[in-house]
């Protein structure tokens, strides 16, 4: 596993703190591998924070962003690592076993509120979501365990092996019998977390590459609304971009080439 690190003061690219690790990732043609980001106020208290002035010294509370990864050390394992805005090396947290090390990882940790979400596929093709309350001043009960990953009862079913998996607005991910991409509309309240179907949706562009990678994201557009953005490859010269209004309409689509040189 390597790092690399960009400064927005000196747009300058240096080594980052992972290399220091000697991570050793899953030897195989395609390893699942994630980063996200997360910047709430309660932060990850697999961390022992910092109190901040004015709070009375409680440590609840932090104002450090940070980031978790998880990457894929086998094929059915993968490791879960923090990192705290100004740590000079990255801290095992966890390992995760029985799911599929070829697919990929989705997340979503910057929203609202103390909760962090991971998605990973099992070894039947069925994407879990896994939720975690870091929010200590809360009681825990075994309907709502505080600081501990648990599993939703929402899943995704029959989706490609090697799946690549991305949120932003939607969840996405690759069906198995179809390549298509499918999109998911999701209401995230920790164990109560469920899919709005019907609000679900199929991208519609050409089956893409089984275990295509895949990147989403949402932007604005010039009537003053957003825009659904999805990256994928459907062969194996170039990327295709689907957009589509974020609330509905048909979706258009452009090849980008990419580079031979």
């Amino acid at each position: 596993m390597r790092q690399r690190t960009n400064s927005n003061a000196t747009n300058v690219w240096v080594d980052g703190p992972i290399n220091k690790s000697n991570l050793k990732a899953n030897n195989a043609d395609q390893v699942g591998l994630q980063a996200c980001w997360y910047g709430s106020d309660y932060g990850d208290s697999d961390y022992t924070h910092t109190p901040l002035p004015g709070n009375n010294g409680d440590t609840t509370f932090t104002d450090q962003p940070g980031m978790h990864i998880w990457y894929a050390s086998d094929d059915t394992t993968f490791q879960q690592l923090g990192w705290r805005f100004g740590d000079n090396v990255w801290t095992f947290q966890q390992s995760w076993t029985d799911l599929n090390g070829h697919a990929g990882v989705g997340c979503y940790s910057w929203g609202p509120g103390t909760t962090t979400y991971v998605m990973f596929v099992d070894l039947h093709n069925t994407v879990g979501f896994w939720w975690k309350d870091t929010n200590t001043t809360l009681t825990s009960t075994k309907s709502h365990p505080i600081n501990v990953w648990t599993n939703s009862s929402i899943a995704i079913n029959n989706v490609n092996p090697a799946t690549s998996l991305g949120y932003t607005n939607y969840f996405y991910a690759q069906m198995a019998e179809t390549n298509m991409i499918s999109g998911y509309n999701l209401t995230w309240n920790a164990e109560n977390t469920s899919i709005v179907a019907s609000d679900t949706f199929t991208v519609q562009g050409k089956p893409g590459l089984p275990g295509t990678h895949l990147s989403v994201s949402a932007i604005p557009n010039t009537s003053g609304g957003n825009d659904l953005v999805v990256f994928y490859q459907t062969n194996g010269s170039d990327v295709s971009e689907y957009t589509r209004d974020l609330v509905a309409g048909q979706w258009s689509s452009v090849d980008i080439p990419i580079p031979q040189s």
